[in-house]
């Protein structure tokens, strides 16, 4: 997995985390009342696609394969370039920042989220893999300035836009905000969703729910490459 995908994947990881945070009707946010109601914890399944059928997914990671079960309506997601003349106030957006000497914090990555995948993983919290020692903030940007970014002791920020001044955001998450300082190097993707099916090989990112009995089940899956 490539260091930008293994950032998305981090990113989708906290988002995964708090699921039930989902607000509105759609279907994504429906399956994550029924996990929260379960009591089921949201899952993170990563690896290649070994098989696809409409109601069933096997997904392999080395030597290893999940069977993940697919739940009408399935929604799957792929990435596209971005730029930060496309984050606009209001977007729910995911960032990773590095802290700097001065103690602000500097964007390297976003990667701007579809409105039903608005509200999930709301907070902050450390990386530990991937980007070691790097921060992932879900939430709401409000304000002027930006979080993004991806490298050893950064901080990764999901939220909406509220405010941008070209050159800095503030990140708003249930809890707290984050202002960062947006370079203009600033690697920028947007996930949308796609009609295109699953075909072995691909590579996804799976947020899944797992049942009391240890099955797993879904309806959103991110294609990040083959």
């Amino acid at each position: 997995m490539t260091t930008h995908t293994w950032r998305l994947a981090a990113a989708l990881a906290l988002a995964a985390a708090a699921m039930a945070a989902c607000t509105g009707e759609s279907g994504s946010a429906h399956h994550a009342r029924q996990a929260s109601a379960t009591g089921a914890a949201p899952t993170l399944v990563r690896g290649a696609v070994a098989s696809f059928s409409p109601g069933d997914l096997v997904v392999r990671a080395g030597t290893r394969t999940m069977d993940v079960t697919l739940q009408p309506p399935l929604h799957v997601y792929e990435r596209a370039r971005a730029s930060l003349a496309d984050v606009k106030v209001g977007d729910f957006i995911g960032v990773t920042t590095v802290k700097q000497p001065d103690g602000s914090e500097q964007a390297s990555e976003v990667h701007i989220f579809p409105e039903a995948l608005r509200g999930l993983g709301e907070g902050s919290r450390m990386m530990t893999q991937g980007a070691a020692g790097s921060r992932m903030t879900n939430g709401a940007v409000s304000g002027t300035r930006m979080t993004s970014g991806a490298v050893s002791g950064s901080r990764l920020s999901n939220g909406s836009v509220a405010g941008r001044n070209g050159s800095s955001l503030v990140v708003q998450y249930a809890g707290g905000s984050l202002q960062v300082a947006l370079p203009a190097d600033t690697k920028v993707t947007r996930l949308e969703e796609t009609s295109r099916p699953l075909a072995p090989g691909d590579q996804v990112v799976v947020l899944a729910t797992r049942a009391a009995n240890g099955s797993l089940s879904t309806n959103r899956v991110l294609l990040s490459g083959r």
